[in-house]
């Protein structure tokens, strides 16, 4: 019986880590040493789209692992709102006129994710799950993020929708994962078809 191939997460941020035990998925930790600042400015220089930089992002943090014959997930998020891409707020003065800017309005969470194996990208998957923000008065806000506290910088849209970030939205339309930063569904097909898990 040919051994299951080993799975390794390429990336430093715990919600994904909790993704996938959650899942109950074995795997290892390793943070890609990756510029994600200049890969944006090249993406832009180069004219991609916001897509193809997610993907572009997500695949240099897993060819930036090196792990012979193991699975490595690369998976990264970008936040589109009126056409142009937000990163994580720089600290709370920031948070907060995002979330006024954004409040009563929708926007984009753009999340690729991607498997390399022995230096070769094989599998990639795009999902564009869409947000609802309620309208939210600025003292509604003030508190929201007094509440939370800097965690939410972590955030790119400065709120986290698996805790107190859930009572700014109406509505969110696609994979709740993938708001999270992972595609889960799409990953274990793929982790399947590769016999890395059972089931």
């Amino acid at each position: 019986m040919t051994d299951k191939p080993r799975i390794v997460l390429a990336s430093g941020s715990a919600i994904r880590a909790d993704i996938l035990r959650g899942a109950g998925l074995t795997f290892e930790i390793v943070r890609p040493n990756v510029d994600e600042d200049e890969i944006k400015a090249k993406s832009r220089a180069a004219g991609l789209d916001l897509e193809a930089m997610a993907v572009r992002l997500a695949e240099a943090k897993a060819l930036a692992v090196t792990a012979p014959g193991a699975l490595v997930i690369g998976s990264d998020q970008i936040l589109e709102f009126r056409g142009e891409a937000y990163d994580k707020p720089s600290g709370m003065v920031e948070a907060r006129a995002r979330l006024l800017d954004m409040q009563g309005a929708r926007h984009t969470l753009i999340n690729a994710a991607v498997a390399a194996k022995d230096g070769e990208i094989v599998w990639r998957n795009l999902d564009r799950p869409s947000l609802h923000l309620r309208a939210i008065t600025p003292a509604e806000i003030d508190a929201y993020l007094d509440e939370a506290g800097p965690e939410i910088l972590k955030s790119v849209g400065a709120y986290q929708v698996e805790s107190l970030g859930s009572r700014l939205f109406d509505r969110i339309d696609g994979d709740h994962f993938a708001v999270l930063g992972l595609s889960l569904y799409p990953l274990l097909k793929f982790l399947r078809e590769q016999r890395a898990i059972e089931y």
